[in-house]
């Protein structure tokens, strides 16, 4: 009777611990799941807000030229400026998570979320993104700072003497045209910097696709491009009839389609006003759409494309851009940074320069761009057969996105 006793003792001790077992896991697959569920949601912020900050740009840098054409990495921008708000506190820190879009006001999930991207692409061929930290010599980043900006951006830090300015100006400029194919040089100049310089944050971004279906070379030929209803230019147009994602946008009075890139999740997404005339009325438009979901609006269907293949170049400096936007105080003696060094002095945003690229042909797209972010001592100062035409012969948005919606180029062309 004892032994059975005892038999039924250890069954129960065993179906007990079997059960503990099982709550355990039921409890850590929900909370895995609800971790999941919260990050994505962190995300699809992130790539909404983002998005809206892309298009507020867009508008400055619109506004300011509107007949260049322009072409700027928004993802680029944020990362640098991401970078420095890792090192801000106090109101500083809160303007750049509003000026920003940032998805928190804590650092360990704004650093995640940056990383959650950057980390995708970390060994991919086709995107390649880097970050950088030039310190001041006899200057020391401060540990945790310096942990975030290693294991979530990547970002490794190396002193430099910046009161030798065209030395220290060389150093970061051969680090960036490395970083992007060579196609981004001169990104600062060494009158950007001098023996009051303590830190300067870089990003480069370099990207090279080819089309999932390319434009056959000989299709392309010369043919007239809108500047006006009436006025046109001549530009090599390409010419391809496939299967797209595309949709027309009633409250964007355009047409949108998207191009994807092989072996990738990134695609171009082209807006093309159905207006000659009606791209500063896109650009209004734009201000109160959520760009991030556009491709949710479209649909596959055959479409007859004719595409201008081009190139631009484009450079800023976005210190004005971004006080409009409501990040001023980063750029004034009352910027608080004091989780970036270790020291006493107070530090200050003097320059935020962008520089970008872009090449569209027959085979793909090349683009690159880089962000430096510049700081001084503050003291110092399926449907088919029925087809489509998507004649992209006017001035047009365009952007280059990835599967989670987050913007990595965007620009206009004007021809």
């Amino acid at each position: 009777m004892q032994i059975k006793n005892e038999m039924l003792s250890s069954v129960n001790f065993v179906r007990g611990l079997l059960l503990t077992i099982v709550l355990v896991l039921s409890v850590q697959t929900t909370t895995s799941n609800m971790s999941n569920h919260k990050q994505q949601n962190l995300q699809r912020e992130f790539a909404q807000k983002s998005a809206q900050f892309a298009v507020n740009l867009f508008n400055f840098m619109h506004t300011r030229e509107p007949h260049r054409n322009i072409i700027y990495s928004p993802f680029s921008i944020q990362t640098c400026v991401g970078m420095a708000r890792i090192g801000a506190t106090g109101e500083t820190g809160a303007e750049i998570d509003r000026g920003l879009g940032l998805p928190s006001n804590d650092v360990a999930i704004i650093a995640d979320t940056f990383h959650n991207v950057l980390d995708t692409y970390k060994d991919s061929p086709i995107l390649k993104i880097a970050n950088k930290i030039y310190i001041m010599e006899g200057y020391k980043i401060l540990e945790q700072f310096n942990e975030i900006a290693t294991t979530k951006f990547f970002s490794a830090a190396d002193s430099i003497n910046f009161g030798n300015s065209a030395s220290a100006a060389g150093t970061i400029n051969k680090w960036v045209e490395s970083k992007t194919n060579n196609l981004i040089k001169d990104l600062i100049s060494p009158d950007a910097l001098n023996g009051d310089t303590r830190v300067v944050l870089i990003n480069a971004i370099h990207f090279k696709g080819e089309w999932k279906y390319q434009f056959p070379k000989s299709a392309t030929r010369e043919d007239n491009f809108y500047l006006n209803e009436v006025d046109s230019v001549r530009v090599p147009m390409m010419n391809l009839k496939e299967s797209f994602a595309y949709g027309v946008i009633p409250e964007l009075d355009a047409a949108v389609l998207e191009m994807p890139y092989k072996d990738t999740d990134l695609s171009m997404v082209v807006i093309l006003p159905n207006s000659r005339t009606g791209l500063p009325s896109l650009q209004e438009k734009l201000k109160n759409f959520d760009l991030s979901a556009i491709t949710q609006r479209l649909y596959r269907t055959k479409v007859i494309v004719k595409f201008p293949k081009f190139k631009a170049e484009f450079d800023i400096e976005l210190s004005d851009a971004l006080t409009k936007l409501g990040m001023g105080r980063m750029f004034s003696g009352a910027a608080e940074f004091d989780k970036m060094l270790d020291s006493s002095e107070r530090l200050r945003v003097s320059k935020v320069v962008h520089k970008a690229f872009i090449e569209v042909n027959e085979e793909g797209t090349e683009a690159a761009a880089a962000t430096a972010l510049i700081m001084y001592c503050a003291e110092a100062f399926v449907e088919e057969e029925l087809s489509e035409d998507f004649i992209v012969d006017r001035p047009f948005f365009y952007a280059v996105l990835n599967s989670k919606d987050n913007l990595l180029f965007a620009g206009q062309f004007s021809a």
